[in-house]
């Protein structure tokens, strides 16, 4: 989760430039010297205003919101879209629509539930407050989608990062 506290400070930076990512994924985090992470790779980046869309079709297919998959235009959610696909990532080692065939991943992610491993069966430690995080994260409707109204505000006020408030406000000024 502290990872996470990381990234959605970054985007939320990123945003306030108005800049969208539309390419977060693993391969687009190092992390640093001191443990903190950066995000690289802007070459699919898009100044998007607060009320700007975007129709283009673009970004790793594993990562894609649905607004992005249908083209039926996309603002700067998809980035935590993306922020739900990483830490599901992150938690289980795989993405949550998962499929080698192309087609169907898409499909999974325009219709698909995201689907969450027995913790007992497969011995993985989440708690329902990351399930949750997750969850809105992943929302289908861009507009109910956490993040969608206060940007990073509503993601690190998330019960899942309570208790790393205290760490929040340091790493605001890395």
């Amino acid at each position: 989760m502290f990872y996470t506290a990381q990234i959605a400070i970054a985007l939320g930076y990123l945003h306030m430039k108005e800049i969208a990512h539309r390419d977060m994924k693993l391969e687009n985090i190092l992390i640093d010297q001191d443990g903190y992470l950066k995000i690289i790779d802007y070459g699919l980046a898009k100044m998007l205003g607060e009320d700007q869309e975007a129709t283009s079709f673009c970004g790793t297919p594993e990562y894609l919101a649905p607004e992005m998959v249908t083209q039926s235009g996309h603002d700067k959610s998809v980035d935590w879209w993306a922020l739900g696909v990483l830490v599901y990532e992150m938690l289980i080692g795989v993405t949550p629509f998962f499929n080698r065939n192309k087609n169907i991943l898409l499909m999974k992610i325009k219709s698909g539930k995201v689907v969450f491993p027995d913790r007992k069966k497969y011995k993985i430690d989440y708690s329902d407050e990351t399930m949750d995080l997750i969850i809105k994260l992943l929302d289908k409707d861009r507009s109910k989608r956490l993040g969608s109204k206060d940007d990073f505000v509503d993601i690190l006020n998330h019960p899942a990062l309570a208790k790393y408030a205290k760490d929040i406000k340091a790493l605001e000024n890395k």
